[in-house]
């Protein structure tokens, strides 16, 4: 390597070592420690590839397993933690700021000193300053940054000159407010904190009198590290940190405190799933529909995207190129739109759908209230969107398979639906076999068309979340996030342990399959 070269690569490496730095901390500090530590660790693995001419194959290789990391194995990871832990809504807040938002709070004790108020107003620099006087007549200067009050003796003038009752009537140079002038800044006045030793003066009332009340208040809360306890100083209750909260009392005298912190709890996610009824059997039965709908889906749209693709590989075929273009139009639309489209065609009481039926047959099938005809609908509508790509794929396959195969076959007298099966069948399942594991995957989590078409429903029953139509994800998602009892990421990746667990042997045995299709051709 030239000393040119080197230079150049260092530098290079030395800009791309300050921004990954930059990127390292950021996460690290606003994510998991865990992160940028792996960052910075890869980032100096990355460096002695490209600097040493021995690793040189590991530089091709190395960005991939950067993304791989950050795109896969994180948050692969972070799920699985995630998991073992209460992390949602109420336990959003780490624990420390949990503690810092109590002790921020304040109280007026019983007595506490109280203040007249007088604000004054710099219109050109909309800043403040503050005359008080408290009840035993001192007065006092306050400006916003000051660390405290200053007194002002009852002579002195220096600040602006005094009207008959002894309050300046600028001060420092800034006006008075008006009776009621106060009111216009409302939200910034009651935000400024004056500091006074132990305690803080904050102006607790805004009237249309000239003078507003300020008191002085003291700290809520009171937290001692040594014991990791929180004490409430206005009732004395203490409140011990304990699986994600703050709690005091125990039985029917235990307070549980709003909000906690994210915590470990152990298997208690996982046992939930497994323990309680309204979880579980509904699970296994919202299993069963999403390993049906999944293969059903997979099955009509080869079967129909297949029989497309014999018609238009006929080249007698007139048309043939309009033809193609008008079955590829589903697969064009975007997703979202169709669905949405066809759950308006098919709706019970205005859609066309229906009309038309009732107008021929004289029914008007519940598509979305009847258990039966809502997973026929969703299968319908499935079957619309995943012909075109399996027509597309089934027309390729079928234009690489060579003619004197069935030249031959037709020497021998094999018939037409003999040679589809023993020739074009088995073919084209070498070729489709990957893109149909992929399909079945797919189809395994398509959140979009259960969710758009008809959110899960009908609903099993009052107990549970679950809809008749809902597939493991969907219903993944109404238990962590739509169940009405807020947000909980700490449950939802519990369950998508489970779901793992399912479809990774499921995946697994669809891949043992292909190869051996491979094999045999």
């Amino acid at each position: 390597m030239s000393m040119k070269s080197l230079v150049a690569r260092i530098v290079l490496l030395g800009l791309v070592d300050v921004i990954v730095i930059q990127l390292a901390l950021a996460l690290g500090s606003n994510i998991t420690p865990v992160l940028g530590i792996a960052i910075i660790v890869f980032t100096i693995i990355a460096n002695v590839a490209f600097l040493s001419e021995r690793l040189y194959p590991w530089r091709w290789v190395i960005p991939a397993l950067a993304g791989m990391f950050l795109l896969v194995v994180y948050p692969i990871g972070y799920s699985v933690v995630v998991a073992f832990t209460n992390y949602g809504d109420g336990h959003l807040l780490q624990k420390q700021q949990v503690i810092d938002l109590r002790l921020a709070e304040t109280y007026a004790p019983e007595g506490a000193p109280t203040y007249k108020v007088y604000v004054y107003r710099s219109d050109a620099t909309e800043d403040f300053r503050f005359w008080l006087v408290d009840s035993n007549g001192k007065t006092f200067f306050y400006a916003p940054g000051q660390e405290a009050l200053t007194e002002v003796a009852p002579d002195d003038v220096s600040l602006g000159a005094r009207d008959d009752n002894g309050i300046p009537t600028t001060l420092d140079g800034f006006n008075r407010l008006p009776p009621g002038g106060a009111l216009r800044f409302s939200e910034t006045l009651q935000n400024i904190a004056i500091d006074a030793g132990d305690n803080t003066i904050k102006i607790t009332r805004l009237g249309i009198a000239e003078a507003q009340e300020a008191k002085e208040l003291q700290s809520a809360w009171r937290y001692d590290p040594a014991t990791d306890t929180l004490t409430d100083l206005q009732s004395g209750k203490v409140y011990r940190a304990e699986r994600g909260n703050f709690i005091t009392g125990e039985g029917e005298t235990r307070e549980v405190m709003q909000p906690g912190f994210p915590d470990f709890i152990g298997l208690d996610n996982v046992i939930r799933v497994v323990t309680d009824p309204t979880i579980r059997d509904p699970f296994w039965r919202v299993f069963l529909w999403t390993l049906a709908f999944a293969a059903g889906s997979v099955a009509t749209t080869l079967g129909l995207g297949l029989l497309f693709a014999l018609l238009l590989n006929s080249p007698d075929l007139p048309f043939r190129i309009l033809f193609r273009s008008i079955l590829i139009i589903p697969y064009a639309v975007p997703g979202w739109l169709v669905v949405t489209t066809w759950a308006g065609l098919m709706n019970p009481v205005y859609g066309p759908f229906n009309i038309l039926l009732k107008s021929i047959f004289g029914i008007s099938p519940q598509w979305f209230s009847d258990p039966g005809l809502a997973k026929v609908a969703i299968l319908f509508v499935n079957l619309y969107l995943g012909f075109p790509y399996m027509m597309l794929i089934s027309l390729g396959a079928l234009q690489s398979i060579p003619s004197d195969m069935y030249e031959a076959a037709t020497i021998d007298g094999a018939t037409i639906w003999e040679q589809f099966r023993s020739i074009t069948f088995p073919l084209l399942l070498i070729a489709l076999a990957p893109l149909l594991v992929a399909s079945f995957s797919f189809n395994f989590n398509n959140f979009t068309i259960i969710e758009l078409m008809n959110k899960g429903g009908p609903p099993i029953g009052a107990a549970t979340v679950a809809g008749h139509t809902d597939i493991l994800l969907s219903y993944t998602y109404r238990l962590a996030f739509a169940g009405g009892t807020g947000t909980n990421y700490g449950f939802a990746a519990a369950i998508g342990i489970f779901i793992f667990m399912i479809v990774g042997p499921i995946t697994y045995f669809n891949f043992r399959l292909t190869r051996r299709l491979e094999e045999v051709s």
